[in-house]
Order: C-alpha cells, then structure tokens, then sequence
C-alpha cells in the first residue's frame, strides 16, 4: 500500500516495526520517530530577488524506556538498514531496566495522514512563486512615493513525519505556506512599516487580491500620521491574533508539564482554582483542521482527537499539556491528568517537551451572551480596539504578560473615532487580565501562524487566533 511518501520513507515506514520489536528484546517499551522537511522561500525586496530551496533533511530517532526515563539516539543515516538494526541493538543494551511506570503503546493502528489544502503547493513551480512576489512588490511600490522599502515573501514547507511503537504505525505528509506583504514607509522624518500576513496548508495563502495589498500599503502611509498612545490602564478590544498570544503566553507555556515539574511556572500552584472571570475558557488542540499549527498526532505517537483543556469558566483544569515523559511523572500526582497530544520536537536530533499546537480563547456562544466585533464596540463605552500582533512575551513564574501590537484604534461613546495609534505595547499581571474579561465574540479565527520555542530554541509550527476579547490592559 502506498501512502504517497518519498520513497526512501515508504521503505522506512515498512522496516520500523523490526526496529522497535529489535529494541523491545531488551527494553520494555520503544519507538521510532522519523522526521524530514524540506522547502523553498522565495523573497522580493528594492535590493534583490532571492530563491532559496531547502533541502530534503530526513533523520530518525529511537527511544526505549527504561522505567524512569528515554534513552535515545538519532542518525541522519535512514537508508542503511543494518547500520540501524546496530544502532538500535546497541541502545537498547546499554539500558538498566528499573521498576516504574509503564507506557502504554494505544490501541492497534496503521494509518497515513495527509494535509487538506486547496491549491496543491507542490504544483506551483518556483517561477510561478517569484512571479506571485514581484506582482505584490510592485503593488506596494506604486501605491504612494512614501512607501519606500516594500517586501513580499512565500514560503512553502512540506514536513513528513513517521512515528512506531508496537502497537502504532503512523505517517502524516503536511505543507504548510505562508505569504507576506511588509511595507516600510517613510517622510523623510518617521520611519514606520506595516505587515499583512496570510497561512495554509495550500497555495491558496498567496492567492490575496490587488485590493489587500493596496490596503497594507495605505495602513503604512497612515502610521506616519499616527499617534503615541497616552500611558494608563485602558479598557481594550484585543484581535484574535492578540488573544491567541494572550492564550498562548498566559496559560500556554505555564500549563506546559515540563515547566511545572521544574518549577517554572506558578500554574503548578493553582490547579482546580480561579484564575479568571467566568467566560475565560482556554484550550490548547492540535486537531484544527488546517491550521498552521496542527498536527495529526504528536511525537509520542499520541493521535490529536481532542483538545487539552487548560482552563474552563476561570478554572485552571489538571488536563494540562502532556509528553509522554512528564505524563508517567506526574500521572499518580495530579488526579485527572491526561496524555495529551502534546509531546513535540524541533527535529529528530531534538528533544521531546511538552509543546503547544492552537492554543486559544474559545469564543462565546450568543445564547450565553457572545457578541459580534460590532456589538463588543459599541458596548464599550471608551476604549480601544488593538490589532495586529508583533509579538509577545510570558514570564510563567511571575505572571506577567507583555505584548506588542502594530495599531490601536480609539474609541469614544462606542464609536470609532478614527484616531489611529501607532505600535502599542501592552502589559498586566495575567490573572488580573483574565478575572478583567467581560465580552468574547460568538466567532473563532485561527488564522494566523509562526513558530515557538522554548526560550531561545527548540521551535514548533503553532497557530495563533481565537475570538476578540474585551479586557482591560496597561497601554504605553
């Protein structure tokens, strides 16, 4: 059976069972995970034009448990059978088995999986791609004489991921492109950009109309017209993009295993109490259709069916984000804890952690009072509407949140004024910001995408969305 993977990996896919049933002769429980991406960028700037391809980099990781913990190894060698047969003999030897938690390999599956898209990317030839960036380019060029460095980019990747216990076959074949606009304008005094962003799992993310690149353009021109927000505390309307982040940054990465086995990160401290208003519902799933940050299943072999609820009506849940690792650790700990579909790794050379996917707000059903964006302005009162994200920052320990957005827009009596800031940084102490909560809208966006890390390393796909949310923040 074919499962439309590059031939070197369908022939690894069928020879991964004789290398996990090689290491369980001596260990209780092992797996193979094999990782390979590959792709191309494609950027058009005033100074050049660049194509760069990146090149297939297939690797392979195999991991036993010992009763305590994984002992792995990686090769980028995946096409020498016997060498690997050594490799994996050689591990599972070294190892001391030790009375612990057992993993349970799941239920018996085979199963490929295969990113849904529009427009097959595969189809699209580099030339094509380059043609896509100079027609944005030259849009935004020839939009106003103050738009002096713009800048499209396309970049396309195609991640092929294996994963094998004795119990568990799995392959997924996912692509991912994401399309950039960034226009920087200037007066000859201020210098100010903006940024339009689009991502899929097809080619459909660059397919983005003459009238949305002339709209990034305009936003530019206009930015060297606005103003500083006066400092203070401020009720705001946040985008899906800022909320996504505020998810992300609040109650992602301190709900992650390892940070709280570390002691890292306060949550550990507040499982089963209040930690925001009553609509404060977060989750962190992985099983998205065609976000930028979804995965089929995680680098434990554990399929994404269902999401890990983080908190639910303010309450921090026990279903927080799990690797398999930090899951047989805890288990006996934290009542009601779950394996989550959350173990994930930069490359087959990195390690596993527990790791978000879509971490997001769920929006407010309109029988329970959810709102459109229109509603949540005009039942505002004063306050200001943010948009789009530049980036933000967690500190899980403390439970301070910073972000950074491009634009605020004012709003007085409920009505948009049109006075427009320019880059807006906002703060608050998280719990504070979330027991603020007091409208969500009825409509989920997860749309936007980028990669995370933990610190300065170990990066993954994530999505960033949710609804927009009314809270109150410090502005400066």
């Amino acid at each position: 059976m074919s499962h439309n993977l590059p031939p070197a990996l369908e022939t690894l896919r069928g020879f991964l069972p004789e290398l996990v049933a090689e290491a369980e002769t001596k260990a209780p429980y092992a797996t193979a995970l094999v990782t390979q991406s590959a792709g191309e960028t494609v950027a058009k700037s005033p100074a050049d034009e660049r194509t760069n391809p990146v090149p297939p980099r297939p690797g392979i990781r195999i991991s036993v448990w010992d009763g305590a913990t994984f002992h792995s190894v990686a090769t980028s060698r995946v096409d020498d059978r016997d060498y690997l047969l050594r490799l994996t003999r050689g591990l599972a030897e070294s190892i001391r088995v030790k009375q612990g938690p057992m993993p349970d390999p799941g239920a018996q599956l085979d199963r490929h999986f295969r990113s849904e898209f529009q427009q097959d990317p595969e189809q699209v030839t580099a030339s094509q791609r380059q043609e896509i960036c100079r027609h944005a380019f030259e849009q935004l060029a020839r939009f106003d004489k103050r738009i002096v460095a713009p800048r499209a980019v396309y970049v396309y990747e195609r991640e092929y991921r294996l994963f094998c216990n004795r119990s568990r076959l799995l392959s997924s074949d996912v692509s991912n492109v994401g399309f950039y606009l960034v226009p920087l304008a200037s007066d000859g005094k201020k210098q100010v950009m903006n940024f339009k962003g689009s991502v899929a799992p097809g080619h459909e993310a660059a397919c983005i109309t003459d009238e949305v690149i002339r709209e990034t353009a305009e936003l530019a021109v206009q930015y060297l017209s606005a103003e500083k927000v006066p400092p203070g505390e401020y009720r705001v309307i946040l985008d899906p993009d800022i909320t996504g982040t505020l998810a992300h940054e609040s109650f992602g990465h301190g709900c992650e295993m390892d940070a709280l086995m570390r002691g890292t990160a306060r949550a550990a401290l507040y499982v089963g109490r209040r930690v925001g208003s009553d609509l404060v519902n977060i989750v962190d799933f992985g099983g998205l259709p065609g976000r930028h940050g979804s995965i089929f299943f995680s680098d434990d072999g554990v399929l994404a069916e269902e999401p890990a609820v983080l908190v639910k009506d303010g309450i921090l849940q026990p279903t927080l984000m799990t690797d398999l690792y930090s899951y047989l650790h805890m288990r006996d700990r934290l009542p009601g804890l779950k394996l989550s579909a959350n173990g994930r790794l930069q490359d087959y050379d990195h390690p596993i952690y527990a790791r978000m996917t879509n971490t997001y707000f769920l929006p407010l059903a309109q029988e329970k009072g959810g709102k459109t964006k229109d509603e949540l302005i005009a039942d505002s009162g004063d306050a200001v509407l943010i948009e789009q994200l530049t980036s933000g920052m967690e500190d899980p320990l403390g439970w301070g949140v910073q972000l950074q957005a491009l634009r605020g827009r004012e709003i007085k009596g409920g009505k948009l004024t049109g006075k427009l800031y320019y880059q807006v940084g906002l703060t608050g102490y998280v719990p504070d910001v979330l027991a603020s909560i007091d409208g969500i809208t009825s409509e989920l966006d997860v749309s936007s995408g980028g990669s995370c890390g933990k610190g300065h390393k170990e990066y993954v796909r994530v999505s960033s969305g949710g609804p927009y949310i009314r809270c109150r923040m410090k502005l400066g």
